[in-house]
């Protein structure tokens, strides 16, 4: 059986899914607890067949979606105090918290903040703007190692923002701008690489189909494995 990876937007969502074709006359549509969604469709129906009828069960394979996300294990929230860990380019550092002037700085596996009042609403806005100063400087050095990957395309250097993001780590606009999560910076350099070159594709195919995923394919081979570590790292 052929596999082919596609996409139907459903208003602001985007449902990816698994194409299987099968000689077999109805299409079967199954949502599994690792979030991933599987169509299996007759070796007759055209895409946009198959999307129109993954459009009528959008309702249910979202409902089905959040019903397994409350089985994943979340990331206990945060406290901001010394000895809690935080990662950064997939390392995990402790907190070092000190009272002195304001600074920052990575030292032997810690991450130490001084603050006059080391409270932990002061740590929390201390370490996001770390993060994000990080960020800025890391993407940016990313995006200009992998362009030369894309230079039959012609195309100059998008720009990059940062963006929250509560579920996504990035996205392209129509007019070429790539929004990129701040937090994608506690991820692995090669997850870091995987989501920025996969933006990149998305200036080519808008739409997670057929071709995007080949040009992802050829440009990144290992684009599934570094998605999956991402994945399995950032919950």
């Amino acid at each position: 059986m052929s596999e082919e990876l596609m996409s139907v937007a459903f208003g602001l969502q985007t449902i990816a899914y698994e194409l299987r074709r099968t000689a077999r006359k109805s299409v079967r549509i199954q949502v599994h607890p690792n979030a991933t969604v599987r169509v299996i469709a007759p070796l007759e129906l055209t895409e946009d067949e198959v999307a129109k009828a993954v459009k009528q069960k959008a309702a249910w394979i979202l409902k089905q979606l959040r019903f397994f996300e409350q089985f994943r294990p979340l990331t206990p929230p945060r406290q901001f105090r010394s000895g809690e860990t935080h990662r950064y380019l997939g390392r995990q550092y402790r907190l070092k918290l000190m009272k002195g002037e304001k600074s920052i700085r990575m030292m032997a596996g810690f991450i130490e903040i001084s603050l006059p009042d080391p409270i932990p609403e002061t740590v929390a806005a201390v370490l996001d703007g770390w993060y994000r100063q990080r960020a800025e400087i890391y993407f940016q050095r990313i995006l200009t190692e992998v362009m030369p990957r894309f230079e039959s395309y012609g195309w100059t250097v998008p720009e990059i923002k940062l963006r929250k993001m509560p579920t996504r780590w990035g996205s392209c606009t129509s007019a070429g701008v790539i929004y990129l999560n701040p937090d994608l910076i506690k991820a692995s350099g090669s997850s870091i690489e995987y989501v920025i070159i996969h933006e990149l594709c998305h200036l080519a195919h808008r739409l997670h189909n057929q071709k995007f995923y080949e040009l992802l394919g050829r440009i990144l081979p290992d684009w599934q494995r570094r998605k999956q570590n991402l994945e399995r790292m950032m919950v």
